[in-house]
């Protein structure tokens, strides 16, 4: 893998390191304790919480409908709407908020044997210690990542735990079983690529970004012809169902053009290593997004600030463990897509 040394006054290309240095989870201290997964923990608890609870709005509104002469059917696609919200909202917080209580437990760092990774589809084993099997189900990136890093951390004590992986801040709900899931074979190591275009794991990572702006393009269409159908129908809405319609045909645009974009292939061959001195800590934002800023020197010298707004916690976490902005391809002043080589994290930042 090659990296562009930024300390000289030329660009000159240099190894990286086998082992990029990332975060990772510190088993010394609990969980709620670490620095930005604690907060960040906390802000997606909130925001889990206030979802649920808004949307449960929606049934109300329904019912209203029913008596003000709206009909059956639209008052029963609004509590369908409500319905499908919900779910969406439980399944996320069951499936990456941990409970308030093991905010109170450290991680445990568990190392995976050379035959103690197996996959069964995109259920993935892991051979504990103890010789039972953790089984957690997992998208194409973070089998990637797993196969690549082979260890993991565990949060919890009984048969069910969540999970945290090298370089990212979100964790996984997971539960242990005395065997391997059935019908998964071993899976070997992967070698990751110093090209941001070739990197396996990346690519991965951005097809599933693609795959969740498009899922959200689609219900962003959905609801902009339910709130037409509302405007129909319930004249008393006036502009306000109008409103809801035109951003949600914005929002849907916007989407369905980054879901594009994630799409493809980034077109740069190689990662620059930057320096990053930060200028204050790491900000999260209320529904879980981070802010921060810093310096940096480019190769020529210059010595110039950097900002990322809105940015993923994950890529947050790793510049300030770390130190390090790695920016695909050649720095220039502006904005620039930035990474971490060999795992599912991404951004993008704005030099100078």
């Amino acid at each position: 893998m090659t990296s562009v040394d930024t300390v000289g006054a030329s660009v000159q290309i240099v190894p990286v390191p086998e082992r990029v240095p990332a975060f990772e989870l510190d088993p010394a201290m609990p969980s709620g304790a670490l620095p930005i997964f604690g907060e960040y923990l906390d802000r997606i608890g909130r925001t889990a919480a206030n979802g649920r609870l808004l949307t449960w709005a929606l049934p109300v509104i329904g019912i209203a409908q029913f008596f003000t002469g709206a009909g059956v059917a639209l008052s029963l696609a609004t509590i369908a709407l409500a319905a499908a919200v919900v779910t969406w909202w439980l399944y996320r917080a069951h499936l990456w908020v941990p409970e308030t209580r093991l905010k109170r437990e450290p991680f445990r760092q568990v190392d995976i044997a050379t035959d103690g990774l197996v996959a069964a589809g995109r259920t993935v084993g892991v051979r504990l210690p103890d010789g039972r099997w953790l089984r957690v189900r997992l998208d194409e990136a973070y089998r990637l990542l797993l196969a690549g890093h082979r260890r993991v951390w565990l949060l919890g004590r009984g048969p069910k735990v969540f999970v945290g992986f090298s370089g990212v801040v979100r964790v996984h709900r997971a539960r242990i079983f005395d065997a391997p899931p059935a019908g998964a074979v071993a899976v070997p190591s992967v070698a990751v690529s110093g090209s941001p275009r070739r990197d396996p794991v990346l690519a991965a990572h951005r097809r599933r970004l693609a795959r969740e702006l498009r899922a959200t393009a689609a219900f962003l269409l959905v609801l902009a012809a339910f709130a037409v159908w509302v405007r129909v129908d319930f004249p008393a809405t006036r502009w306000a169902a109008l409103t809801v319609a035109a951003a949600a045909l914005l929002g849907a645009l916007v989407a369905a053009t980054r879901a594009f974009i994630h799409g493809r292939p980034l077109p740069a061959d190689h990662w620059t290593e930057l320096r990053a001195v930060l200028d204050g800590p790491v900000r999260m934002g209320r529904r879980g997004a981070a802010r921060l800023s810093g310096l940096t020197m480019l190769a020529d010298g210059t010595v110039v600030g950097f900002r990322l707004h809105k940015a993923d916690p994950s890529m947050a976490a790793n510049i300030a463990a770390t130190g390090r902005l790695w920016i695909a391809g050649v720095p220039r002043p502006g904005a620039a897509k930035t990474g971490v080589p060999g795992y599912p994290v991404l951004g993008t930042v704005w030099l100078g």
